[in-house]
């Protein structure tokens, strides 16, 4: 890595980073003391030249994680010198003045500047890698899947099937569904089920009611819905329902 790099990474928690593999790793431990502090020194006493590392995380919930890792990779590495590194260093100076200088408003302005750079990774993602294996990036790039996917997102309420699917791509039954698993990396319903899950748990904090959810999700009935929804999710959808002021 060099100086102007960006790292994203899904996984692993714990990772080292180097300009070699001679050079001896210093173990990073943020202060507990001082938890607000803006910038950490590692050693006063070295006479290297100074490191500055601008770091961050996200936080996603069970299904919009498991979303997310189908679409990026474990590790996401933006060049400085590649043509999507423009706008994310832009970005990052923008991060890095809100999170020094501390204003008013700049939380919220920091959680919008994440969301943005979330975005541009994954136009990176789509727009610049050609080595691209399997995931929704991958689909998106693919003529045909884009077509499905596209119609999936827009009408997720549809009685959707393999062959309905299918024709969306205008691709014949058989050879959608072997050239869905491959580029996206599931099956065409399972990543249905996993989209309308989605869907379905932002309108439930949204306060939107179950037979409404349910109809928006592509269901009959909102039992039904509910049995799917404790099944995929892992707990009944009143679960998810904020409690009342």
């Amino acid at each position: 890595m060099v100086t102007g790099d960006f790292l994203l990474m899904t996984e692993p928690e714990e990772w080292m980073m180097g300009d070699s593999e001679e050079t001896e790793p210093i173990r990073f431990q943020p202060p507990q003391t001082n938890p607000s502090a803006r910038s950490i020194v590692t050693d006063t006493s070295s006479s290297a030249p100074t490191f500055k590392l601008l770091g961050g995380r996200f936080s996603f919930d069970r299904t919009h994680l498991g979303l997310l890792k189908e679409i990026l990779p474990s590790v996401v590495e933006i060049g400085f010198a590649t043509s999507g590194a423009t706008r994310v260093a832009s970005i990052l100076k923008m991060l890095g003045a809100e999170a020094w200088e501390g204003r008013p408003g700049c939380a919220l302005v920091i959680e919008r500047l994440l969301e943005i750079l979330l975005i541009e990774v994954m136009r990176y993602q789509g727009e610049e890698r050609a080595d691209l294996n399997t995931g929704l990036i991958a689909g998106l790039a693919d003529p045909q899947i884009a077509a499905c996917l596209q119609a999936l997102h827009q009408d997720p309420s549809r009685d959707w099937s393999v062959a309905t699917l299918a024709k969306a791509a205008g691709a014949s039954r058989s050879v959608f569904a072997q050239r869905f698993c491959e580029i996206v990396g599931i099956p065409p319903m399972q990543y249905l089920l996993t989209w309308r899950m989605a869907l379905a748990k932002e309108m439930i904090r949204q306060g939107v009611s179950i037979s409404e959810i349910a109809f928006a999700c592509g269901y009959q009935s909102a039992s039904g819905f509910s049995v799917a929804f404790a099944r995929h999710v892992g707990c009944p959808p009143s679960h998810l329902r904020a409690p009342p002021n």
